[in-house]
């Protein structure tokens, strides 16, 4: 429960920190995958109603709003909302907490996104709330997209220069740069946790000031799965469509909300009201004709 508590604060923390809010305001350009995916599904998601989950300075935004005006932003950090609304007048920016999405109701959404690995930066119970919310407000059929750390990478927690690079005057640079705040990546490693499902690891990230979650492909799948989403699908860093990787160190999902349940009530609902009529006005015209044709009179 400490390490929770810790997680959010830390990650909170590093998100309200000026040269932070700086590096997102300045971030407005969308990833490779993000460009394939959303051209993939344009014609399902155009002038529908959009949730923009953790939307930074308003990376993605400004496109999002060139699918649909119906949008909504909202982020947890208040700088970022105020940001964002400043700098996009005409949309509409809220501050929510993605685990309580109170403010909407059922099935409001046709489209929700969470973006640059965002639903990371919180605990595996807020991640689960956040994913249960996400199904909640989702329409039938309506999909979920987001980006997430993969366990599987060849460089999981290595260190800059335990990974694969190219020695130049630029890595010599970054090199110095990550050893001068080494002390704090051993310092955050208490803080740590490791599970068989998952990991919440102290990365490079903003000069080792976050804690991030990082899961399989298999193991997300499997997530999303018990909360209700069917079809899923994962896309490495290039846009390809994949069911194991282990040269992205992110993966992107698009996951469905299951509308079989919705269908089934409905069609229950439909056969309750059949049932009633039946009973309330058909059974006793059919009764009283039977009734006429058995009639003889005296």
């Amino acid at each position: 429960m400490e390490n929770i508590a810790t997680l959010n604060f830390i990650n909170k923390q590093t998100y309200s920190r000026e040269d932070v809010l700086k590096f997102y305001e300045g971030a407005n350009n969308l990833l490779r995958t993000e460009q394939v995916l959303f051209e993939k599904l344009l014609p399902a998601i155009k002038d529908k109603k959009i949730l923009d989950i953790g939307i930074g300075g308003g990376r993605t935004t400004a496109h999002l709003l060139e699918i649909s005006n119906d949008y909504t932003g909202v982020d947890y950090v208040t700088e970022f909302v105020d940001k964002t609304a400043e700098k996009y007048p005409n949309a509409r920016v809220l501050w929510a907490d993605a685990t309580n999405l109170e403010q909407f109701a059922d099935e409001t959404f046709d489209f929700i996104l969470f973006s640059y690995n965002g639903l990371d930066s919180i605990s595996n119970d807020a991640r689960l709330k956040l994913m249960r919310e996400a199904n909640r407000v989702l329409k039938a059929d309506g999909v979920f997209m987001f980006s997430s750390h993969n366990r599987d990478y060849r460089y999981f927690n290595k260190l800059p220069w335990q990974q694969k690079f190219q020695f130049n005057k630029g890595f010599l640079i970054f090199f110095l740069h990550c050893l001068y705040h080494l002390p704090k990546h051993f310092k955050m490693k208490k803080h740590e946790i490791y599970t068989d499902e998952y990991a919440i690891i102290n990365d490079g990230d903003h000069r080792f000031s976050l804690l991030l979650y990082y899961i399989s492909i298999r193991n997300q799948k499997k997530q999303l799965a018990e909360i209700g989403f069917e079809n899923v699908e994962a896309y490495d860093m290039d846009g390809e469509l994949v069911e194991s990787d282990a040269e992205s160190h992110w993966i992107h999902y698009l996951a469905r909300k299951n509308g079989e349940q919705t269908q089934l009530c409905e069609q229950s609902s439909v056969n309750v009201r059949s049932k009633k009529f039946f009973s309330a006005t058909l059974l006793p015209a059919f009764t009283t004709f039977c009734e006429l044709l058995s009639y003889h009179p005296v």
